[in-house]
This record gives C-alpha cells, sequence and structure tokens, in this order.
C-alpha cells in the first residue's frame, strides 16, 4: 500500500504569503540557510513568485528541480506544518519501501506524505527520486539514497538503525541512526535537532547539524583509529596508508548489515 494519502490539502490563498514570511524568518534564524545558494530573500521570492499553490502537492510540483532543492523541499515541510498543525495521520509500511520512477514496484517520485511515515522494513530512494515527509518517519532496517540527486526532507524526526546517503537531507527534528551513518558523495545532511549516531563514516560529505557523535572516522582517521571501529573488508591498503573503502561501507548497509567492528 502506499503511504501518500488520497486527498488534496489545500492553501487557502490569504495565508500563503504570511505562511512563508514566518517559515523563511525561521530557516534563517535557525541556521539552515547556512551554506545554502539562496539567500532569505531568493528563497522567499521564490515561494512567492506566481499565483499562490492552491494545495500542497502543486507547490512540491513547482518546487521540483529547483536551484536549491534541500532547502526548498525543507521549506515545504515547513509550509505544510504552518498550514496543516502537528501530524494526526501515520502511514505504515509492512516491508521494504522504493521511491523511484524507473524500478519496478517502486513508489513515483515526487512524493508528499501528510503526517508520519513508519516503515517496516528498508527505505530506498533512487537516483532523483524525492521523498517529502511532514511528520517523523521511523525506518526499522537501512535508510538508503542514490545519487544523483535523490532527496529526502522529514518533518519531524528520523530514526533509523542504519543510513547511506550520497544525496541531501533534511531534518527538522532529531536524526537518530542507531548503528552506522554512512555519509559520503557531494550532497548535504542537515538537521535542525542533534544527530545521533553509534558511528559516523563521513566520506567528504556536507554534514552540517547541532551536535555531531563523539565516534566518528573520516578522511583524516589514521589507520588504526579506522581498524578500531571497522570490519577489515571495508578498508583497503595503499602502501602504508589504511582507507576506508565508503562503496563497500555502502554495501554492508544497503544489505542491513553492519560494518562496525564487534
Amino acid at each position: 500500500m502506499s503511504p501518500a494519502l488520497s486527498d488534496a490539502h489545500a492553501f487557502a490563498p490569504e495565508s500563503y504569503a504570511p505562511a512563508v514570511r514566518a517559515v523563511v524568518e525561521r530557516l534563517a534564524s535557525g541556521g539552515l540557510m547556512k551554506g545554502s545558494r539562496w539567500s532569505a530573500e531568493a528563497l522567499s521570492s521564490h515561494l512567492l513568485a506566481g499565483e499562490p499553490p492552491a494545495t500542497l502537492e502543486a507547490l512540491l510540483e513547482r518546487l521540483h528541480g529547483a536551484r536549491d532543492d534541500l532547502l526548498c523541499a525543507h521549506a515545504l515541510v515547513r509550509l505544510a506544518l504552518h498550514a496543516l498543525g502537528p501530524p494526526q495521520r501515520t502511514a505504515t509500511v509492512p516491508g521494504n519501501f522504493v521511491v523511484s520512477n524507473r524500478r519496478e514496484g517502486g513508489v513515483p517520485s515526487p512524493l508528499l506524505v501528510v503526517g508520519n511515515l513508519h516503515v517496516l522494513g528498508s527505505l530506498d530512494l533512487d537516483v532523483g527520486a524525492w521523498l517529502v515527509c511532514t511528520g517523523e518517519l521511523r525506518v526499522a532496517h537501512a535508510t538508503v539514497d542514490r545519487a544523483p540527486g535523490a532527496l529526502l526532507a522529514v518533518g519531524g524526526s528520523l530514526t533509523t538503525a542504519r543510513m547511506s546517503t550520497q544525496g541531501d537531507v533534511a531534518v527538522g527534528g532529531t536524526l537518530t541512526v542507531e548503528d552506522t551513518l554512512l555519509a559520503w558523495g557531494q550532497g548535504r545532511l542537515v538537521s535542525e535537532g542533534p544527530l545521533r549516531a553509534g558511528l559516523l563514516v563521513n566520506g567528504g560529505h556536507t554534514v552540517d547539524t547541532p551536535l555531531l557523535p563523539a565516534t566518528r572516522v573520516g578522511p583524516g582517521t589514521d589507520g588504526a583509529g579506522l581498524r578500531q571501529h571497522l570490519v577489515d573488508s571495508v578498508l583497503t591498503r595503499d602502501g602504508e596508508r589504511t582507507t576506508v573503502d565508503a562503496s563497500a561501507v555502502d554495501q554492508w548497509l544497503r544489505a542491513n548489515r553492519s560494518p562496525r567492528r564487534a
């Protein structure tokens, strides 16, 4: 069953502009504009361009593919919460959930879930796929996305057993990864709440959160530090130098297996 709710979610035209101003002010004051290619003024102008959208779904179509996808998607989440209030509904997916426009069995993107979303298996965002969830997102197994263009925006907290991200992720609450979080590639990971993870493996990804976990490894970690935290099969040797094989870590996480040393 698709978690998308069947009814459209309307905006009152007279409330749209005040909501945009309130949301943009919050994003600017909360630090999520940091590192963005857009200023608060540019984001506000883009959101207010043309006629007010009749529904949240229409606004999602307008913002899909905008110049700063991550910020626009997070603004959409905040606008939904401003217009509709706290999430009242929870959709549950009993197994694995794939968001894709090209893979058989995938739910078409961009996908808007108004409310909470619980995935009892793994969540997989395909190349270019968008998932925008206004409430909390819970994933029992692994959360993975694929570059280029995958985007995940969550209004509440995101909790998952494992996570591998190459794309863009924005979380309005706490991001909790119980085992290992791999952030690699050219994307961004931002959250308004703290990041909690058993182990953060950073492969050059932009990670902008209020609080990083105590245990993390990355390009500057020496071989002894890597071997302390990761199994040998996700490490590579170049002469005397040991480095993380991010692709190998990614494959372990996609299989919902822990690459951490016991």
